[in-house]
Parts: structure tokens; sequence; C-alpha cells
């Protein structure tokens, strides 16, 4: 009896998280609300959460600590494990969605710490959407330039050493471009000048010498 009795009260605690993950019940958390923290790191975390309920868990994280403002910094350390969990997870959308909710906190206390994890991930995909909103992001993180533009220039390295005729890698290596020109970084002229040379578009040639331009400006 007793045996069966810890076996139902595991399969409701399972019922509740499996409820607690659809979509519908994670848009009921109002976005102020920092009590549900813990469960949504622990969606993000859990292997066997569905792929759509660790993105709206995510986006979820983003929008409280925005709305919650410097009472956020209270949940920011909960956060940044959600976070680095969804950089590595197996799904692209996944790690798309960590890289996009990670830009509202490129002021906090947990910045130093995720822009490392930003910078490998952006270095390591190969899912241009997940490296274009990687990029787009650490393009917001200008107080740690030293460890983004090194990332930044292994991904235009790659680009020019493997060609990727798809528009969605050119969108991605245009978004890395960008981020570049907000870094002013002088030692990416070279490799932006390359970008000018190559088989790529207009669109990422353009933003290629919009980069070059910043940087003379220093």
């Amino acid at each position: 009896m007793r045996l069966f009795l810890i076996c139902l009260a595991f399969s409701l605690t399972g019922t509740l998280f499996a409820e607690t993950t659809r979509p519908e019940i994670l848009d009921r958390i109002r976005d102020y609300d920092m009590r549900h923290s813990d469960l949504l790191v622990k969606i993000v975390r859990d292997a066997e959460t569905l792929r759509y309920a660790k993105v709206r868990a995510l986006e979820k994280m983003s929008v409280i600590y925005r709305q919650s403002k410097a009472d956020g910094e209270i949940v920011a350390p909960r956060y940044l494990d959600g976070l680095n969990f969804g950089l590595v997870n197996k799904s692209p959308d996944v790690r798309e969605a960590a890289c996009t909710a990670a830009i509202v906190f490129n002021e906090s206390a947990i910045a130093p710490k995720l822009v490392v994890n930003l910078a490998n991930t952006l270095k390591e995909e190969l899912n241009p959407a997940v490296i274009y909103a990687c990029a787009h992001t650490l393009a917001t993180y200008t107080k740690h330039a030293e460890i983004i533009v090194p990332a930044l220039l292994s991904r235009v390295d790659r680009y020019l050493n493997d060609f990727q005729n798809s528009s969605a890698d050119e969108k991605a290596l245009r978004e890395v471009c960008l981020a570049l020109k907000g870094m002013h970084a002088r030692k990416a002229f070279i490799p932006l000048l390359k970008v000018l040379q190559s088989r790529y578009d207009e669109d990422v040639k353009s933003a290629a010498q919009e980069a070059i331009q910043a940087i003379k400006i220093q």
C-alpha cells in the first residue's frame, strides 16, 4: 500500500509538471510574477519537456526580467542557469530562443558570465538562424568587446573559408558584420575587407562596409 501511494505521488507530480509546461498554461504566468522563476528554469532544464514549452519558458524569462526592472536582478542568477541550458539544447529553436532572451540581460550582473557562453555558441553554432540571433544579441554587449570580437571574427573566418550560398547564412553573416560595426575593433578591418572581396551578396558587403567605416571613425 505504501509503495502504491509513493508511486501515485510521483505520478501526480509528473502530471502537474506536464500540465504546467503546456504553452497556454505558461501564458497565464504574469509578466511581472517572479514566483515562477524556478519553474521556468526547470522547464528548460528538463530533458523530456517539449521544445515549444522550452521556447515559451525562455521568452517568459526575458519578459519577466524586463518588466520587473531592478527586482529582476533577484532572479537573474536563476535565469542564467536556464539560459545556459537553452544555449546547448539539441533543438536549434531552443538555442535561438535562448540567444534572443539573453538580450535583456546585457546590463545585468550575470552579463559577464552569460556573454562567455553566448560567444562560445556563436563560434560553434551551425544553424544560421541561431548564428543570427546570437550575433544580434552580442551586438548589445558592447562592454565585453574583448570576449565578443574574437567570436565574431571566428564566425567571419568560417564563412569566408566555407562559402554558404543560402539566404539564411547571408542574413547571419550580415548580422555578424553589423555586430562588428558596434565594436569598433581595428583587428576586424582585414576580415571585413575580405568580405567585400567575397562572393557574398551586396547586403552582406554593405554591412561589412559600414563596419569598416565605423573603424575608420575611431
